[in-house]
């Protein structure tokens, strides 16, 4: 047995820019509704310690502005929710459900792209 893995470990990038400064990370599972990650609050910012929902940010510098993909893994164990929201992007919300390793009788690790898609304004007709 290798080292312990996230269950999932998302990448979330924006179509056609850099990821939105204020990009949030939700997450919700069997055992817990997890504290909330924004991208532009260090004050958010877990370590598994602390928290199933850990991102890939530098805790020693400010927070990034031209960030090209965020990383985050989901330490959970089982079907979990996700919610991505930033501003100009509609929000991504998806339900994960892991798969069997069936020798093993254990999940796998899963490694998830989500692209967040620019909003379109219903008042202009875009």
């Amino acid at each position: 047995m290798g080292p312990r893995q996230a269950l999932f470990t998302i990448t979330v990038r924006a179509r056609g820019a850099t990821v939105p400064p204020d990009t949030t990370v939700h997450i919700a599972w069997s055992a817990a509704d997890e504290p909330i990650f924004v991208l532009s609050d260090p004050t958010t910012w877990k370590t598994l310690d602390e928290a199933n929902l850990v991102c890939a940010v530098d805790r020693a510098q400010p927070p990034p502005e031209a960030l090209e993909a965020l990383v985050c893994e989901l330490w959970t164990a089982g079907v979990t929710w996700v919610k991505i929201s930033g501003t100009g992007y509609d929000d991504f919300e998806q339900t994960l459900a892991p798969v069997m390793n069936d020798e093993c009788e254990t999940f796998l690790p899963q490694n998830v792209d989500i692209e967040l898609v620019p909003a379109v304004d219903a008042g202009t007709g875009e």
